[in-house]
């Protein structure tokens, strides 16, 4: 969400400052981390050819506003998305990268940045597909009248309209292969997404959560472990962990 990248971050900005750590040093915003580059494409391809998997990349914007936002919106789909999607997160074998990078591997890489692309490694060339369904525009801030409940009302409705709209589009996508498995297939599938996925990193960035009081970014340096910056906003649940985007520095 928008407001993650202006109030969380701004939050952040503010600890730091009294810290003396550089705010681009300590978030290190240039960079993805250094495994969603090409050599982590490289290993998460190879090991999707091995298991007869396809690839399923979580696009990295360029944009470092837009990391932010879409860090969340895929977040919250990896944590929260339906049966369903999660058999078929399972099914294929998963990892992030900015579009720039994935061409270099793949040059038939559809234009633009999508949400995500899928890649069949079993063909030769590999053929690829664009995953890009229409997100909800995100709601005001604040509502004239509007009571603390109601707000929390309408953004829990909102996450959970990018939640169904990246379900349902990588449901689709995936449709033609989850029909072809076994019951016992599906169930193991499912069970893979959330065991290797949701519990672990992703290969080319991190899991990170905030409350609307600073950023906890899992697996990172002990001093980005937690960054607080209390009375900064409010962070739907179903969105508050996030996929994060970013490469840690290791000040």
């Amino acid at each position: 969400m928008k407001r993650r990248s202006l109030l969380v971050y701004g939050g952040i900005a503010g600890a730091l400052a009294t810290t003396g750590i550089p705010l681009l040093d300590a978030f290190a915003q240039e960079r993805v981390p250094s495994d969603g580059l090409l050599a982590g494409l490289s290993e998460a391809y190879r090991a999707a050819q091995r298991a007869g998997r396809p690839l399923l990349v979580l696009v990295i914007p360029e944009d470092n506003g837009a990391r932010w936002e879409r860090g969340s919106a895929l977040g919250a789909f990896l944590n929260h998305g339906t049966d369903d999607a999660m058999t078929a997160v399972g099914s294929c074998e998963l990892t992030c990268a900015p579009m720039t990078v994935l061409r270099q591997l793949v040059p038939q890489a559809p234009p633009g940045e999508p949400l995500l692309v899928l890649v069949d490694p079993a063909r030769v060339p590999a053929s690829v597909s664009a995953i890009d369904p229409a997100l909800p525009p995100e709601p005001p801030y604040a509502v004239d009248g509007e009571d603390w409940e109601a707000q929390r009302t309408r953004e829990d409705a909102y996450v959970d309209a990018q939640i169904a709209a990246i379900s349902n589009a990588v449901v689709a996508a995936l449709a033609t292969r989850i029909a072809a498995s076994t019951p016992a297939q599906r169930t193991a599938a499912r069970a893979r997404a959330i065991d290797t996925y949701r519990a672990h990193r992703v290969r080319g960035s991190y899991w990170a959560f905030s409350g609307g009081c600073g950023v906890s970014v899992e697996d990172a340096p002990p001093q980005l472990e937690s960054m607080v910056a209390c009375g900064m906003g409010h962070t739907p649940e179903r969105a508050r962990r996030f996929l994060y985007f970013f490469a840690p520095s290791g000040h």
